[in-house]
């Protein structure tokens, strides 16, 4: 009997807890609630429309801050939101959070080079007399601009003396050979001078000829002109072994060697260089060289921040052993003299542009517990998903894994979202992307 009332009172327990259990997973009458889960998503979608018509967009994708005021739930709000970052309207408009669409561009590659402004050697002279002599007058200095064709200084040159006395000697024996020659030519006609007469007159004429060009041509080396050479005859005896030094090129004497009264040679005494087109000299390391070529546009800037452009004209045939780099040279226009010759400058050349399926703001790329994230809308909140990232240039960033076209990300104001949930203790549970 006492068994009997055991078992009766056990099967009275189960009946009564199954009916408790039956109980607690009854659903919740939605009338006794005041706001049903079917009023509640009205009420959100409502909301959504709202934004979603007074947002706007700009060309990059951005949705501004109006549009962030209720976010939609797209397919990152059915994921695990535990680790989401809430933040409200006038929060996210104090940081300036800013929501954009992930989208497919391109990017350039930009490679940071250092070198050095140089002299232009295809626009500069180095002057030498041509004859010896003593400096008799110097008419510029360091530093000034001189025309192609002006003179620069006075030469007494004894030797050009000789040079031109020999000029006017083969002068006249031509005109005294010339005349003997005509008259032996008619006394032969007349049958008065024999022919061996006749061809040493020719043959004396002849030579003159020679002679009297090649005491020209020796003028002309000297840099005397066809008028100069024909005004000989009647040049002064002080000034008949002067030679004038000329510049050779338009530009400016950026090298002075000679003074008055001083015995010159063979040596330089003026450089003359155009410096309204310079040279920059790069140095492009070795592992960059595949990426640089002859015709590529390069940003030159100073260390006084001004910036200019130019053509990439020359890549060096070969490696420098010691330093592993290669000359990159850069044609510059300067007319204004601002690019001097020897200044320190930075160069970036933009490379081969690289197609990329997603492209974004780098300051959206955020690194918590080693590993990059971008956050995404999920909710009311944004959530930490974990990404694999391409190149990066300058402020833009290749994202491989993790997000695709069309997702909406934070552009601005990640770091701030990043702060917030390292201080809450919920970093390092990024969720999973795409």
């Amino acid at each position: 009997m006492k068994s009997t009332y055991i078992l009766f009172g056990g099967l009275l327990i189960v009946i009564l807890l199954g009916g408790g259990l039956a109980l607690t997973t009854n659903p919740v009458d939605s009338k006794a609630s005041g706001h049903t889960v079917e009023q509640e998503r009205e009420h959100d979608d409502h909301e959504d429309h709202v934004e979603s018509d007074g947002g706007k967009h700009d060309d990059d994708g951005e949705i501004h801050d109006e549009e962030l005021e209720h976010q939609e739930h797209d397919e990152h709000g059915q994921e695990d939101e535990t680790s989401a970052v809430e933040m409200t309207r006038d929060q996210q408009k104090e940081i300036g959070l800013v929501v954009a669409v992930a989208r497919s561009g391109d990017i350039q590659h930009l490679i940071s080079l250092v070198g050095e402004v140089r002299l232009n050697e295809d626009r500069m002279a180095h002057l030498v007399p041509r004859v010896p002599g003593i400096v008799n007058s110097v008419s510029v200095s360091l530093g000034d601009k001189v025309l192609e064709g002006q003179v620069l200084a006075i030469i007494d040159s004894h030797e050009l003396a000789e040079l031109k006395a020999n000029y006017l000697e083969r002068s006249r024996n031509l005109e005294l050979t010339r005349r003997t020659f005509e008259r032996k030519e008619y006394l032969k006609q007349e049958k008065i001078a024999s022919e061996a007469d006749w061809l040493e007159a020719q043959s004396a004429f002849q030579n003159a000829e020679t002679l009297l060009l090649s005491a020209k041509r020796r003028l002309s080396v000297l840099g005397l002109s066809e008028e100069e050479i024909l005004a000989l005859p009647d040049a002064k005896d002080e000034t008949f072994g002067r030679y004038a030094l000329k510049a050779p090129i338009t530009g400016t004497i950026i090298a002075r060697h000679i003074t008055r009264g001083e015995k010159i040679g063979e040596e330089e005494v003026f450089t003359v260089a155009d410096l309204s087109v310079v040279w920059v000299d790069l140095q492009i390391p070795a592992q960059d060289l595949g990426r640089i070529q002859k015709g590529l546009g390069v940003e030159i800037s100073s260390t006084e921040g001004k910036v200019t452009e130019g053509i990439l004209t020359l890549v060096g045939p070969v490696v420098d052993r010691e330093s592993r780099t290669s000359l990159g040279r850069v044609e510059l226009q300067n007319p204004a003299g601002f690019w001097k010759p020897g200044i320190f400058v930075k160069g970036q050349i933009q490379s081969k542009t690289l197609s990329s399926a997603i492209v974004v703001s780098s300051e959206a790329v955020q690194n918590i517990d080693g590993e990059n994230i971008i956050f995404v809308p999920v909710g009311d909140g944004f959530k930490p998903v974990p990404v694999t990232l391409g190149k990066r240039v300058n402020n833009r960033t290749e994202i491989l894994a993790g997000l695709v076209a069309g997702d909406r990300y934070v552009a601005r104001g990640a770091f701030e979202l990043k702060a917030v949930m390292v201080t809450s203790g919920a970093g390092g549970h990024a969720g999973h992307g795409h």
